[in-house]
């Protein structure tokens, strides 16, 4: 039976990954450090690793005895700087996909993202293929994992067999932290945001966590595949949640206002960048085409309005947010 290891498994996304391979009856190994939660794998019969990405010795332990890497590990997150996030997602990218040549693994999957992939015109379809053009953006986030997933390149032309998946922003249950994806979700549930019809990209984070298995056992060496349901305007977003946990009304912006302040942060200081480059990147229009990971993994995508009530309801449990007024 083949093993899989998963770094970055006590996460969001890395702990899906990790749920989807153990129903598929696959043997897993997850790589995390000595302090990291552990909540998101309770109950799970995995095997632990405990290392670092700064540390190569680690990684080398960690490899023993595995057929196959997904590399999800990366910080994603409004904190930080350049230094911090070139560190932990292209640096530790590097690392990562160093030792598995030398150990010469089967296949890696490599969790990149939409923002290392461009975008359009507005009727112009976004593909694997669409050039990245975020660089005005200045958001260390975005960049570094454009970097990150250019590492990657260079390994597969090395001769590490490794496939790349690009999801949009993943949504579900057990955000711990929670991600600068699932925080838009908790102020919309709190009530403290006024919402402009501006689309931004999601997809369940059960489809990322499939689309990650299928792309190990169907994805072409060298390919990047999209993960994205849709790209929804966050007024639309309102109205799901409305209408499937019972919150109340929220206050719609004009989109232009928005644009207006969107604009304006080219005014503020370098060290806001992770938090402007949000703002400009989602005065972009997206229309993905998603057909290669459909046509070639046969991945199909959940309804966004399951993976919304999903995670509202858990983050309610969880007390993240209070009850709306009207929740259901």
């Amino acid at each position: 039976m083949k093993k899989a290891l998963v770094t970055g498994a006590t996460g969001f996304v890395g702990s899906a990954i990790v749920r989807e391979l153990l129903a598929s009856g696959q043997q897993v190994k997850i790589l995390r450090r000595a302090q990291s939660p552990l909540s998101n794998l309770e109950g799970l019969d995995v095997e632990h690793a405990v290392g670092d990405l700064m540390e190569p010795q680690s990684l080398e332990a960690a490899l023993r005895d595995v057929d196959r890497v997904y590399h999800c590990a990366a910080l994603y997150s409004l904190k930080g700087g350049y230094n911090d996030y070139l560190r932990h997602n292209a640096v530790g990218t590097k690392n990562v996909l160093r030792a598995c040549l030398h150990a010469r693994v089967e296949r890696v999957v490599y969790t990149s993202t939409i923002a290392a992939v461009g975008t359009e015109g507005a009727k112009q379809p976004i593909t694997e293929e669409t050039i990245w053009n975020f660089a005005p953006f200045n958001n260390p986030y975005i960049t570094s994992k454009y970097i990150a997933e250019f590492e990657a390149m260079r390994f597969g032309a090395r001769g590490l067999p490794i496939v790349t998946v690009n999801p949009g922003g993943p949504i579900g249950e057990r955000d711990l932290k929670p991600t600068p994806t699932g925080l838009l979700v908790l102020l919309m549930l709190s009530g403290f945001i006024a919402v402009p019809p501006l689309p931004v990209p999601f997809v369940d984070v059960q489809d990322v966590a499939r689309c990650h298995r299928l792309a190990m056992e169907k994805g072409r060496q060298g390919e990047r595949y999209l993960c994205v349901h849709s790209a929804p305007p966050l007024t639309q977003v309102v109205k799901m949640l409305r209408e499937r946990v019972g919150m109340g009304p929220r206050l719609r912006l004009p989109g232009f206002l928005h644009r207006i302040g969107a604009a304006s942060t080219w005014l503020l200081p370098q060290f806001l960048s992770q938090f402007t480059g949000v703002a400009r990147f989602i005065l972009r229009r997206f229309n993905y085409d998603c057909g290669k990971s459909i046509n070639e993994l046969g991945l199909t995508y959940t309804p966004l309005e399951d993976a919304f009530e999903r995670a509202a309801r858990w983050y309610i449990a969880q007390r993240y947010v209070g009850k709306p007024r009207r929740y259901r």
